[in-house]
């Protein structure tokens, strides 16, 4: 399809491109790069489009380039050379959009709005997130939080660390503000560190900002707990959002129902939407995190090669990475070949590591300790007679890691948890395994316990070492 050239100015001629673009390419793709873009001028045989930021150019001249090429030369009739220039909202005059009529109302939502774009990595989109079995439900959550805001209000994305939590968190606000909405990120901890430099005669100020967000976006909510004064404020920025049919984002490190340091009222206002686990990434996930990983690097890694690394049991996409940054910067030293030999010798620092970990499995103490912690109850009523739901549920999960990760018999773990009989303990061990494949919350509480549990061990061999 062409335009005629009557009406042929680069907005008109851009307009039509985006059309054919829009059947193309991914809606995703779609509405966080190319809707809001312009056509600003076509000199000298090159079309020059703007967009929004530094980040936005560089992705469509290097992911979308060749695409747009195509399209744009069946929209204007002949080939032309294309380039991507950064249009902020204070550029003056504004470039002339159309050629007749009022140019504002064909103006982007981002060359309209004052507001600042949200502080975040560049590198945390969706187009960068890999979605397995593990995190799927977060990763689609995440994307309707987008798509259709206010809906599932608020979303809460609970994991441990290093699983993804701040990426879809990032990735959810790039998306949103492409999308020409205000956006605020924040760590709860900057928000309290906030709301006490407001305190000094700038608290209108500083509520103006975090309630007015069409998005909030606030990181490890767990900084909250037991801090009355923070939560009250966090609580009342919560009910205004949510009364106006605002998102509001959050990421913990477990659900918020086990979140006992936070008042009853914020904990209730954070189970009213949808809470969404992320867990440690299977070999399938790691494979495919590799490969994506690799393939931004540039890095020529044969598929061996990545299957070596994620064979190794990483807890996380961070660890995860930080294997692969290790090879990269090895592999050069000896002659730049990626064999197995070469990987093992890349790792071996860590390999050590884990053997050094593997071979100190927690003991019972520990396991009851840390279970205990995370579930709000003490070692003596895991131990004891109480039938409980909530110390029930703890002393089954103990039962569990007793089995699992101390590697205790079934008598053992009898014995240390009150002389429970045979049969109590093989049930309290069947109910968290069934549990663990259906219900976020015990995922969670596990994958807590044991991180709690990897860094006493850490600590501990820091000590002796």
């Amino acid at each position: 399809m062409t335009i005629s050239a009557s009406t042929q100015t680069p907005a008109t001629t851009w307009a039509a491109t985006l059309g054919q673009l829009q059947m193309i390419v991914t809606p995703a793709n779609y509405d966080t790069w190319l809707r809001e873009t312009i056509g600003l001028r076509h000199d000298d045989g090159c079309f020059v489009v703007g967009a929004q930021n530094d980040f936005a150019t560089e992705w469509l001249h290097t992911k979308l380039r060749p695409l747009i090429l195509k399209t744009l030369a069946r929209v204007l009739g002949y080939a032309v050379e294309i380039a991507f220039e950064v249009v902020r909202p204070h550029d003056a005059p504004p470039p002339a959009l159309v050629a007749h009529g009022d140019a504002a109302a064909d103006v982007p939502p981002f060359l309209r709005r004052t507001t600042a774009p949200p502080a975040l990595n560049p590198a945390l989109t969706f187009e960068n997130f890999v979605v397995g079995d593990e995190n799927r439900m977060a990763h689609d959550a995440a994307q309707r939080a987008v798509a259709t805001p206010g809906i599932a209000n608020p979303l809460t994305i609970v994991g441990a660390a290093g699983l993804g939590k701040t990426h879809l968190l990032s990735a959810i606000g790039h998306a949103a503000y492409a999308r020409g909405r205000t956006v605020i990120y924040a760590p709860a901890e900057r928000f309290g560190n906030d709301y006490v430099r407001a305190l000094g005669g700038k608290l209108e100020q500083f509520r103006q900002r975090y309630r007015t967000a069409d998005v909030l976006l606030i990181d490890d909510v767990q900084f909250l707990e037991g801090k009355e004064k923070f939560q009250d404020e966090f609580f009342h920025t919560f009910n205004d959002l949510h009364a106006a049919g605002k998102q509001i984002v959050v990421c913990g490190d477990r659900m918020p129902a086990q979140m006992s340091g936070l008042s009853d009222a914020l904990r209730s206002r954070l189970q009213w939407g949808l809470a969404a686990d992320l867990r440690r990434p299977s070999f399938a996930t790691r494979l495919a995190i590799l490969r994506a990983k690799a393939q931004q690097h540039a890095a020529q890694l044969s598929d061996t090669a990545l299957e070596t690394i994620a064979e190794r049991g990483c807890q996380s996409v961070r660890e995860l990475e930080g294997c692969l940054n290790r090879v990269l910067a090895y592999i050069p030293l000896v002659g730049g070949h990626a064999t197995p030999d070469a990987i093992e010798k890349a790792l071996s620092p860590f390999a050590a590591a884990d053997a050094a970990a593997a071979a100190v499995a927690p003991d019972a103490d520990a396991i009851v300790a840390a279970v205990a912690r995370r579930t709000g109850v003490t070692p003596a009523d895991i131990r004891g007679r109480s039938r409980s739901r909530d110390v029930t549920y703890a002393r089954h999960l103990a039962m569990f890691l007793l089995k699992e990760d101390a590697h205790c018999t079934i008598a053992e773990i009898g014995r240390h948890l009150g002389h429970r009989d045979h049969s109590t303990v093989l049930a309290g061990i069947a109910r968290i395994t069934g549990e663990l494949k259906t219900r976020p919350e015990t995922r969670a509480d596990a994958e807590s316990a044991r991180e709690a549990l990897r860094a006493t061990a850490t600590e501990l061999r820091a000590q002796a070492g």
